[in-house]
């Protein structure tokens, strides 16, 4: 997951957190602060889907290591409130400890500033097309030298059909228009494209975009 959004000299990072790293940092695959705050994040996505009760499906390369991750976490009973949300993020990040922010050094506050602008722009845009209940496809990594063999497809062929089979939407942010095309192929239609953006800092994000999917219903019998 760290090496899929972190990107490489040869493959793009994730556009969302490429962003939330910052400028000074933007483009430095193999920078210290820049692994080591990836690596963070990852963990948080995999404490929110334990907190949540959701699930990760994985697929491996013929060497044996993973080549794709997909996490979901469900909200069958719809977003929760704003206290209750919070609670459960504090609950689940608790175990992590804090991000590593002495090792970012004056890049700390821009990322912190960032990363709540962007959880506040998205969850905004969520709530205007799927309050109800429906599962989140909250991170779908493809390792960088697994890309093209199918793994995504795999995965998301798997993920529709669990939805499908208890009949809840799918949601899914993803940033860039090809990944918009990727997730088009798999039933997910794009209902707002919007811009990332915080006070004070230069840079925006303008290539933003959340995608929803519904069920198929079930065969009459």
């Amino acid at each position: 997951m760290t090496r899929a959004f972190s990107g490489t000299a040869t493959t793009a990072p994730e556009g969302t957190t490429d962003w939330i790293l910052g400028p000074s940092l933007r483009g430095r695959w193999d920078d210290p602060k820049r692994l080591s705050m990836m690596a963070w994040l990852m963990k948080a996505d995999w404490a929110c889907c334990v907190a949540r009760g959701g699930f990760a499906l994985a697929t491996r390369k013929e060497d044996g290591n993973l080549g794709a991750v997909v996490v979901v976490l469900p909200y069958e009973k719809g977003i929760p409130s704003d206290i209750a949300g919070a609670m459960e993020l504090l609950r689940a990040l608790r175990p992590l400890g804090l991000p590593p922010w002495k090792g970012m050094g004056k890049e700390s506050q821009g990322i912190k500033a960032r990363a709540f602008a962007a959880m506040h722009a998205t969850e905004n845009v969520k709530k205007k097309y799927c309050s109800g209940p429906h599962a989140h496809v909250r991170n779908m990594s493809v390792d960088p030298a697994a890309q093209g063999l199918g793994f995504c497809g795999k995965l998301m062929r798997v993920v529709n059909a669990w939805a499908d089979s208890r009949q809840l939407p799918l949601w899914l942010e993803t940033s860039g228009a090809r990944n918009v095309a990727i997730y088009e192929r798999f039933g997910y239609k794009n209902m707002e494209q919007y811009a990332l953006k915080c006070k004070n800092d230069p840079g925006t994000h303008d290539d933003e975009f959340g995608m929803m999917r519904l069920p198929t219903p079930p065969a009459a019998a």
